[in-house]
């Protein structure tokens, strides 16, 4: 159906597409609103005139043509008549006040911010789980859209803007349009799903993002870009074992549409390594991160916020097998081309910061690594709000710096904080929620209150052998978790043999 309407001529699919789908979806003012009430139901023929905001209520002229064109657009022939319709359109286009061009122009900016809102700054945080970030990309095509735009337009405008409340409002008056369509249904509905999924992943909720890659399933037919952002979601819960299928089959798709080298290609790639990484699979990953690197230098230039991405991503590779001599002079690259770019204070100079911070730590360095984890704090707090996944991020690891430095005290509310953001926004079984409680047990355990620990300690390891299961991949962190909680039981008074029979029967696979 989608490759069927990609085959028209351009003028047919303006006319189709503006007329069928959705006016108010694709295109911008009140001629796309009304072509596509035009192509649904023809109960209400006042709803026209509320569709374009009243353009045509005192044009007896205008109501002539578009009646015209209403009869023109439900002939089953219409298909034989494409000229004599793109004619009339352009013709209504004008009378409107509205120039072939701008609306060429109005579609362009659309079709922009919806690759860019697919394509969210997928910098990895050191350790700990992606949270999505808009790109400044979006952000600026976005304030191209004029404010009497449609209400898809404007739902787009207001994701990128963070309005998430606004953007569910106008979704909403989209839908309503949409279910008065009765053609070409599929293409506009996958879109507001899309939509949909990332307003609530920028909004820090991807757990209720997770109901619109069940609806899009059906409706993602070859589309790369829906099966990334479909992945991007599945990554953010944890569940990579549905991700990974969809990132290989974008990447052929886009292989074989654009070539090897080319920028689509590269995001497949950086998402795929990010997949492996998370589950342990860091040698397949890490020719994926080079190769993408290498296409996006080529693509956009050295100093371009997209080979940022991939520089910092590569060096947390580094950094998680143990070459942090190679992994620090990437990150600084990195925080560098992206403060020229997007100034100091950007949520991306955030997550730069933590990775470089978290470096500085593993090299004992905590005296440097303190101000920049304090600094990536500030910034996220003040640009995404004190209860995003991404803030729970900071406060781990800076409870974790101030833990490693022996201040207990500073360190334990901001662990409980973090666990309290991460169980809300992610749920009670996520790898990240499990890093919270081995955090916070560990913190418990020096303070000598083991009775309190164990039951964090023993979820922690539990839902890191969920994953193993789901998966089929170890999660990175399990044996240290096997190792932590056998070392916790033991302090607590438990016999070897005690210890060994309580983690056989958790962990049975792991004592074959």
């Amino acid at each position: 159906m989608i490759q069927w309407f990609k085959n028209l001529s351009e003028g047919w699919q303006i006319a189709i597409f503006g007329a069928a789908v959705t006016v108010g979806l694709l295109v911008v003012g009140g001629v796309f609103k009304l072509f596509k009430w035009l192509s649904g139901r023809k109960k209400d023929p006042d709803l026209a005139l509320e569709i374009i905001d009243g353009t045509l209520k005192e044009n007896k002229q205008l109501r002539q043509t578009v009646k015209q064109l209403e009869e023109q657009l439900s002939q089953p022939q219409i298909m034989a008549d494409t000229a004599r319709q793109q004619d009339r359109y352009e013709t209504t286009l004008k009378q409107l006040g509205q120039s072939k061009e701008k609306i060429k122009n109005q579609q362009e900016t659309i079709r922009q911010l919806e690759e860019q809102l697919s394509q969210p700054q997928v910098l990895a945080d050191a350790g700990r789980q992606q949270v999505p970030q808009l790109t400044q990309q979006a952000k600026d095509i976005a304030a191209r859209i004029e404010d009497d735009a449609g209400p898809y337009a404007l739902a787009l405008k207001a994701i990128a803007g963070g309005n998430i409340k606004k953007a569910n409002e106008l979704l909403d008056k989209t839908q309503q349009f949409l279910d008065k369509v009765q053609e070409r249904q599929e293409e506009a509905q996958a879109k507001i799903y899309m939509a949909r999924m990332q307003n609530a992943s920028y909004a820090g909720k991807p757990k209720d993002a997770l109901q619109y890659c069940d609806k899009l399933t059906t409706l993602a037919g070859n589309d790369s870009l829906i099966m990334n952002e479909m992945a991007a979601i599945y990554f953010e819960n944890a569940k990579y074992e549905e991700a990974e299928p969809l990132i290989q089959r974008a990447l052929a798709i886009d292989e074989k549409s654009f070539g090897k080298d080319h920028p689509k290609v590269a995001r497949d790639l950086n998402n795929l390594a990010q997949l492996y990484q998370a589950t342990n699979r860091l040698k397949e990953a890490e020719p994926l991160m080079e190769r993408a690197l290498k296409i996006v230098e080529k693509s956009f230039g050295k100093d371009h916020p997209n080979v940022a991405i991939c520089l910092n991503n590569l060096a947390l590779l580094y950094q998680a097998t143990n070459r942090l001599k190679e992994a620090e002079p990437l990150m600084e690259r990195a925080l560098k081309i992206d403060e020229k770019s997007f100034g100091k204070d950007h949520p991306n100079i955030a997550i730069e910061l933590n990775n470089l911070a978290q470096l500085y730590q593993d090299t004992n360095r905590f005296k440097e690594a303190e101000p920049v984890m304090e600094r990536a704090l500030k910034i996220d707090e003040a640009s995404l709000g004190p209860e995003h996944p991404k803030v729970a991020i900071r406060l781990n690891n800076l409870a974790v710096l101030y833990q490693d430095t022996n201040r207990l005290e500073e360190a334990e509310p901001l662990m409980e904080r973090a666990l309290k953001i991460d169980e809300a926004s992610l749920g009670k079984d996520h790898p990240k929620v499990a890093i919270r409680l081995n955090n916070l047990a560990r913190l418990y355990q020096a303070t000598n209150r083991l009775k309190e620990a164990e039951p964090l300690m023993e979820r922690h390891l539990l839902i890191f052998l969920q994953f193993t299961r789901r998966t089929g991949h170890r999660h990175p962190h399990l044996e240290d978790a096997i190792n932590n909680y056998g070392s916790l039981l033991m302090k607590m008074g438990y016999s070897k043999d005690e210890v060994a029979a309580k983690l056989k029967r958790l962990a049975p696979e792991m004592f074959d």
